[in-house]
Formats: structure tokens, C-alpha cells, sequence
């Protein structure tokens, strides 16, 4: 029979449906402006919503930041010297400080409106001296830095409220680039030859060794329990990771590995952020973002020119953007839209060549249209039961395949035709086929139970005696 009107109809709305899907690409997310001022900004940090950064403004180096609760600019530390290698917590940042001759971390509170540079010194080494204090940083009042007072780097500490200094890591070898984040300080540690990731846990005071590999890992970053930096095992710089959660068994993750550089990894709340080198012929260095606990990747901005040195704060993420001299962006990333499935659930058993609604439900941001799909053993290989199909929290799926054999181990899974998100079974269902040996099986469910032998009595009554004939057929 060929081809009627009605059939033609469908061919067209499915174009439709099927171009709509593949219209929706995701790229960067929308970036607002913190500070263009003349000259050159660089380095931002972030905390909640402020953000400070290294200024150029005023001739040398300055610590300058922004309320985006207020939209006001913050003048945190216009002292003479330079100011530089600042870091936030809060409404606290600590900075190296180069003034009258000498080298020292201080803190200030950046919330004082009566006299925001009124630093706490931490510590305070003549320069001339030989002694070098560099690269603080801060959370809960504890401030961290590489420290080179015993004539090779260490790890120092101060804790604020107690007034107390701390020694994290002297070892004899060179430790660099510490961050610290609740009760876990990281650094980049040169003991072994090469460039490792160690830390040391403050409720345990025990120190850590987070990364050995062969290659170089730099630049550790620290948020919860997971760690993240910056590593050439490949023979380019790429991200790796590691759940302390995990410590002392536990493997390391890759985070991105493309072919191209990625560099200067910031973490939150399972979050990181990096600058970015694939699309360097076109649009220069980019921030991209990867989320651990959903493994997806994030493109966070890829406007023209350079995006470089990035850090995050919960969604926002601010950078250091060379489109104008030097200036300061920031973006939010948007929260994730997660798709859960509810049936079939554990254990369930589908009947092959039946009928069967599956169910799921969503969080975030709402899905427009979803692909679904299932497999028949785990998750190795998976077929598709439809590309796309609107977002309504439920499909009907008819027929349920029919496998050569049962299959104990099925999964559903659902994703985002738009990239954003997605969702899979969390334990196994079973497909079976029905034998057909399986003569007793009166109300064709594919097993023999009660309602068959209720289905028996009930012919029985109404058509076995006296009367016959094939049972009422």
C-alpha cells in the first residue's frame, strides 16, 4: 500500500520534532563585566560575592575588589610597595606585601568601611634577608604560604583567632603552591624528583600523598575532599583529581585531557575551572568547567582573546580577561538540570513484546525534550527507543524487546537531547521472554499463579459441567 496523506503529516511533524532537538547546542554561559578600570587587572579570587584581584591602576600593584551583592568597588590595600598574590575568604583577604623593604602576608578585612587597609600582619621577614614568604592562602581563619625562612620552601600556617603559627610541611626538599580548605592542606611538594601533590589533614595531623605519577603535577587546588591540579603525564598539561575521601586507597582521575594545554585548575563544591588552550587559533585561551560528581563538561566562556587564571566560589566563576588591557569577568553557572528515574526499579521483571510506561521525574532547570534508551547488559551497549521525545516525565514503551534470552541485567537511560543533562538506572531490571511450554499460564502474564487458577474455576463453573465444547474456547 503506498504512501497516504496522513503518513506524509508524520513525516513532516517528526522533521520538525527532530530538527527542534538538534537545534539545541549549548555553549558559554552569559559573563558580566566586575572591572575594565585603566591599566591591567589580573589574578582574581573569590569568595561568596566578593572578588578581589591584583590593580595596576595606581601605578604599582594594588589590592582592589567588588561587591556583587552591593556593586561596589572595595579599595582593600593601596599601601606603598606592591601588593600581589591575593586570596579571599570571606569578607577577610590576605596578600604578599612588598612595602617599606620587606616581605610579609598580611590579612585584612575587606568589610571595615572605616579603614579597609588596616591589615593584621601575619608575618613579617626583612626581604634583604633572604627570607621569602609568597602565595597565601585562606579559609576559616587559617592562612597558608610557601616560606623559604629555613633556606629551602616550606609550609607555614597562621590560624587568626589563636593568634598561632603553624608549620604544615619542613621538609628538606622544596614545597610550593599550598592551598588549604577545611581541615585539608595541599601543595606541590619536590621531595621525590619531580613535582608530586601531598597534603596534610589538620583534625589528624597526619600528612598526606595524593599524587606520585611520573610526570609533573602543579598547582594543587583543594575544596571539600577534592583535590585538583595541573599535570604533565601526557606530555602536555592536562586535570587530574583525587576524592581524600578515599585516602590512603583511592585512584587519581583525569578531569580533561584533550591534546591541547589545560592549566591553573580552580575547585568548588565539586566544581572545577581551568584555562583552556583547544581553541587557541580561534578564540585564544577559554575558561572551561567540569563537574565530578555528573562528569560533565563545561564551557564557560569562549569569547574572542584571551581568559586566563579563573577561580570559583559555589556557581560563580570570575577570570582574568585580556580583551580590554587586562580586565576582570565573571559568569554563573547555571544550575544543573537532572532527569532521575523512577520505573522500572530495582529487580522489576518486563514481560518481552508488552507494554510498559516508563517513569522519571527532574530537578533544575526544566528539559525541553529527551532521547531514551535501554540496555541489555549494564550499560555496555546501549540501543535507542527514541531520539527525542518531549519532556513528560514518561514514555510508553511499545514493545518492550524481546531478547534471544532473559536479561537480568537492563538499564533505562534518559539524556538531555541539549547536552545539559541526563539520568540512568541505579540497579539492574530483568527482560524475559515467555516459554512456550508454559501451558498453564491462563491469563497470558507469562507465569502460572492464583489468577489462573481463578481464570480454571471460572471456566469450569460457567462452561465444564455439564456443557463442553472446548471449554467456551
Amino acid at each position: 500500500m503506498g504512501w497516504n496523506v496522513r503518513c506524509w503529516n508524520c513525516v513532516f511533524v517528526l522533521a520538525i520534532v527532530l530538527a527542534l532537538c538538534s537545534a539545541m547546542v549549548f555553549g558559554d554561559y552569559e559573563s558580566f563585566m566586575i572591572c575594565n578600570d585603566t591599566d591591567k587587572q589580573e589574578y582574581p579570587a573569590v569568595s561568596g560575592d566578593r572578588v578581589v584581584w591584583v590593580d595596576y591602576r595606581n601605578g604599582g600593584q594594588d589590592i582592589y575588589g567588588w561587591d556583587i551583592s552591593d556593586a561596589n568597588e572595595i579599595e582593600v590595600c593601596l599601601a606603598g610597595g606592591d601588593q600581589l598574590q591575593v586570596d579571599i575568604d570571606d569578607d577577610v583577604a590576605v596578600w604578599r606585601d612588598r612595602r617599606d623593604s620587606v616581605t610579609s602576608i598580611y590579612a585584612g578585612f575587606i568589610s571595615d568601611p572605616c579603614d579597609p587597609c588596616d591589615p593584621i600582619i601575619v608575618t613579617e621577614q626583612i626581604l634583604d634577608g633572604g627570607t621569602t614568604e609568597q602565595y597565601p592562602a585562606i579559609d576559616s581563619g587559617i592562612v597558608v604560604w610557601r616560606d623559604k625562612r629555613n633556606g629551602n620552601y616550606d609550609i607555614y600556617g597562621y590560624d587568626l583567632a589563636e593568634a598561632e603559627p603553624l608549620v604544615f610541611c619542613d621538609d628538606p626538599c622544596n614545597q610550593y603552591h599550598p592551598d588549604i580548605d577545611g581541615d585539608h592542606v595541599v601543595w606541590q611538594d619536590y621531595r621525590n624528583g619531580n613535582h608530586d601533590v601531598y597534603g596534610y589533614n589538620l583534625t589528624t595531623e597526619q600528612e598526606m600523598t595524593i599524587c606520585i605519577d611520573s610526570g609533573n603535577q602543579y598547582y594543587p587546588k583543594v575544596s571539600g575532599n577534592i583535590v585538583v591540579w595541573q599535570d604533565d603525564r601526557n606530555g602536555n598539561n592536562d586535570i587530574y583529581g583525587y576524592d581524600l575521601a578515599t585516602w590512603p586507597g583511592g585512584s587519581v582521575f583525569s578531569i580533561c585531557t584533550d591534546s591541547a594545554d589545560q592549566m591553573s585548575p580552580e575547585v568548588s563544591d565539586g566544581i572545577v575551572v581551568w584555562h583552556d588552550k583547544r581553541n587557541e587559533a580561534t578564540s585564544g585561551y577559554d575558561i572551561y568547567g567540569y563537574n565530578v560528581t555528573t562528569g560533565e563538561e563545561l564551557e564557560i566562556c569562549m569569547q574572542s582573546g584571551d581568559q586566563r587564571y579563573p577561580d570559583i566560589a559555589g556557581s560563580l566563576v570570575v577570570w582574568q580577561d585580556s580583551a580590554g588591557a587586562g580586565d576582570i569577568y565573571g559568569a554563573y553557572i547555571p544550575e544543573p538540570s537532572i532527569l532521575i528515574l523512577d520505573s522500572p526499579g530495582s529487580g522489576e521483571m518486563l514481560l518481552g513484546g508488552s507494554q510498559y510506561t516508563i517513569s522519571w521525574y527532574g530537578s533544575g532547570p526544566t528539559i525541553d525534550y529527551v532521547m531514551v534508551e535501554y540496555s541489555l547488559n549494564n550499560g555496555q551497549d546501549w540501543d535507542v527507543i527514541d531520539p527525542c521525545t518531549a519532556n513528560i516525565d514518561s514514555y510508553f514503551w511499545n514493545p518492550v524487546p524481546s531478547p534471544a534470552s532473559d536479561s537480568h541485567d537492563c538499564l533505562i537511560r534518559l539524556s538531555d537531547v541539549s547536552g545539559d543533562g541526563g539520568g540512568i538506572s541505579q540497579e539492574p531490571f530483568t527482560i524475559f521472554n515467555c516459554a512456550d511450554s508454559l501451558t498453564a499460564d491462563i491469563d497470558g502474564d507469562c507465569k502460572v499463579g492464583l489468577l489462573d487458577f481463578a481464570a480454571l474455576a471460572q471456566q469450569w463453573f460457567n462452561c465444564g459441567n455439564p456443557y463442553d465444547p472446548q471449554w467456551c474456547d
